[in-house]
């Protein structure tokens, strides 16, 4: 594996496209002082070389109709059973949103739910045997932004693609881009609806 040196600029670059992966060449030039050529070069350069493996939008579950999040930590499980099959299982109960596997063959979902998931907990825990539950369900934050249905249709856009130009979206959504631009600063200032990220 070829070994990559970052300096300074690459790594306050990170930490803005970390803060907000839609933050533009332009601003991340004027905040580590480079031209905005360099800084998309930078960026380029990081994305090649597999340090920003992807820029990612995670929009708040509540907005979709979910109204918990699930923490299920498995322990014991059969080693013959395949894990899409696990997660088809687990899929029952809600989507999971993140799943990583542990140290000593423990694994932790976390899953959006809706109302009444709690009652299949049980069930869920029969179609895992061997394996055993552990679950704790947590109330989402509900949302306070108004969300319309011009939102939606910016949110497609930037689950394809989180850094898809202002001008893109509007014409991918047939709208202004005065109209994406303000939709999408109030989705910044709601951070726990929206959040712009990488990884």
């Amino acid at each position: 594996m070829q070994h990559t040196s970052l300096d300074n600029i690459d790594l306050q670059t990170l930490l803005l496209l970390s803060k907000d992966s839609r933050t533009t060449y332009r601003n991340i030039a004027s905040f580590v002082g480079i031209s905005t050529n360099a800084a998309k070069e930078r960026i380029h350069k990081m994305i090649s070389n597999r340090i920003i493996q992807k820029f990612v939008v995670i929009i708040n579950p509540v907005i979709f109709g979910y109204e918990k999040e699930c923490i299920l930590i498995i322990r014991h499980i059969d080693k013959t059973i395949k894990e899409q099959d696990i997660l088809n299982r687990i899929n029952l109960l809600g989507d999971v949103f993140v799943y990583a596997k542990q140290l000593g063959g423990d694994s932790i979902f976390v899953i959006s739910v809706r109302g009444g998931a709690e009652d299949k907990i049980g069930i869920l825990t029969d179609l895992l045997k061997p394996a055993s539950v552990e679950s704790t369900f947590v109330s989402y934050r509900p949302v306070t932004m108004q969300v319309r249905s011009s939102d939606f249709k910016i949110m497609k856009c930037l689950l394809s693609n989180p850094r898809m130009l202002v001008g893109d979206i509007a014409k991918e959504a047939s709208m202004t881009t005065k109209t994406v631009a303000r939709r999408l600063e109030i989705m910044r200032e709601k951070p726990y609806s929206t959040i712009f990220n990488i990884t």
